[in-house]
């Protein structure tokens, strides 16, 4: 594998397991130095124990602005610079249903979880990137916010907000060197969903899909590699859709 990320740090939210994991892993793989991130410390540290001296394992609560703007203190700190966030903290419950019955409490948690950390991550990250030229944003949305389903309207509304906030910030802070883009996945076979779906449900997805196979997290990682790299320059205030073209017959 190529080190297109040498000399290149970043900050991974969600990282203790599923796409966080998987994209911690990768950027590692091509020479980059990452702060892993998640609420669950056992995870994120058994992530990074596997990677050496490159990674950095924190725990924190991205809901609250402090631990997120100390993620970003302890990459400057430990590796002297910010290049990268991948704001990827994620908020789901069997709770979250439909307009009517969705409780208050569950809207506000979500959106806690998935828009204001990646406004906060944001707000804290670019100030630091611009000092040392710029940097690459990347945020995980989900097919969710393109293509409503009989639940799940917070996470599918969560999304769907943090799409136009990686927008405006591609537009606010473009000229200072700022990309940002959006990853959104369709079905991804992350540990949690083994727990939910038995193999005939993952079998009849994976033979849903375009591509004839579910997409795995490390679909996803490459994609955000990709973004992270100074070989996607020019691509800015995008949403790149991550599933294998597309699902037939199957609500996901």
């Amino acid at each position: 594998m190529t080190a297109r990320l040498a000399g290149k740090v970043a900050i991974v939210t969600g990282a203790g397991r599923g796409i966080g994991a998987a994209t911690v892993r990768r950027l590692a793989a091509e020479g980059a130095s990452v702060v892993a991130s998640d609420i669950d410390a056992d995870a994120v540290a058994a992530v990074a124990e596997q990677l050496g001296d490159a990674v950095v394992a924190r725990q924190a609560d991205v809901t609250d602005e402090a631990a997120v703007a100390a993620l970003v203190d302890t990459a400057v700190e430990r590796f002297g610079r910010l290049d990268v966030l991948h704001n990827n903290a994620v908020s789901s419950s069997a709770e979250d249903t439909d307009t009517v019955r969705t409780p208050d409490s569950l809207w506000r948690a979500t959106f806690d979880v998935v828009v204001m950390a990646a406004v906060y991550g944001c707000r804290h990250a670019i100030p630091v990137m611009v000092k040392t030229g710029g940097g690459s944003i990347i945020t995980t949305s989900s097919g969710a916010a393109h293509a409503a389903t009989a639940t799940r309207v917070a996470y599918g509304t969560a999304k769907a907000a943090v799409e136009t906030l990686s927008l405006y910030t591609a537009a606010n802070f473009g000229q200072a060197g700022i990309r940002s883009n959006v990853v959104a996945p369709g079905f991804v076979l992350t540990e949690g969903i083994r727990g939910i779906f038995d193999d005939e449900m993952i079998n009849k997805f994976g033979a849903a899909s375009a591509a004839g196979r579910v997409c795995l997290p490390e679909d996803v990682a490459d994609v955000v590699a990709f973004l992270a790299s100074d070989d996607s320059g020019y691509v800015s205030g995008q949403v790149l859709t991550v599933n294998g073209g597309g699902a037939r017959g199957v609500s996901w």
